[in-house]
């Protein structure tokens, strides 16, 4: 049996979700820091009168997930991964000419912003960030990629509490601080 070319014999309509992923661009990305690894100052500001010393600064760091920021949430960790253990904050730069105890050592905190909300971080402690496909991102060019993808801004304080400059021997201090970002295995 034939049927005319104008006349169809059936219809049938596929609907396809695509959910596109790169799971090998999951990054932790500092803006300011474009192609390196950041290297930051305490902001550390003396008050002369007090004879102290303190400050804090402010590092913008931005999230991807390789899912376009659609995880249901990420875990964050920041480690003192310096050569000595950090002091009773959990976060310490050491003298650069050497020694182990506390005049040798400034203590800092960490805290991290994610979504309006300070959270405190501690050492070596895994974070969960939630509500990461809800919120407010930010369209950035990851290095190596060359389409925008959009991250969850997450920028972190390095606070140093005010201190006696006279409990501290002056000079250079360094320290290490490694952030670590764990993705979900499962995808939205």
């Amino acid at each position: 049996m034939r049927r005319p070319a104008h006349q169809q014999l059936a219809t049938h309509t596929f609907t396809f979700d695509f959910t596109i992923t790169d799971h090998n661009a999951v990054s932790i990305y500092f803006p300011l820091f474009d192609q390196v690894t950041p290297h930051v100052g305490l902001n550390l500001q003396y008050d002369p009168i007090a004879q102290t010393v303190g400050g804090s600064t402010k590092v913008d760091m931005c999230l991807y997930d390789g899912l376009g920021s659609q995880s249901q949430y990420l875990g964050i960790t920041v480690r003192d991964s310096g050569a000595r253990p950090p002091g009773p904050s959990g976060y310490s730069v050491w003298h650069t000419d050497g020694g182990s105890d506390a005049t040798q050592r400034v203590d800092y905190t960490v805290t991290l912003d994610h979504s309006g909300t300070t959270i405190p971080l501690r050492n070596g402690v895994e974070q969960l960030l939630h509500g990461i496909d809800t919120a407010k991102l930010r369209l950035v060019m990851l290095p190596g990629m060359t389409q925008p993808v959009f991250c969850v801004p997450t920028p972190i304080t390095l606070d140093t509490p005010r201190m006696s400059v006279s409990t501290k021997r002056p000079g250079y201090y360094s320290g290490d601080l490694n952030v670590e970002l764990r993705v979900p295995t499962a995808t939205p």
